[in-house]
């Protein structure tokens, strides 16, 4: 069970890179312009799924 934790860890750190920082990136260079609203969205959406992943390892471990 501590693998399936770490790897839900290790795959939340990932989203948190992917999207705050590369796929805004992506969008800007594809000429879509992210204004400091949506920036701070994604950047607030990576944060979020790497939490939900630490929360769900955290219920993983204790089963």
């Amino acid at each position: 069970m501590e693998v399936l934790a770490v790897v839900l860890v290790a795959i939340g750190i990932i989203a948190l890179r992917v999207i705050s920082f590369f796929y805004p990136s992506w969008k800007e260079i594809k000429g879509e312009h992210l204004s400091e609203r949506k920036r701070f969205g994604y950047g607030v959406l990576g944060i979020g799924i790497l939490l939900l992943m630490f929360i769900l390892s955290q219920f993983i471990i204790k089963i």
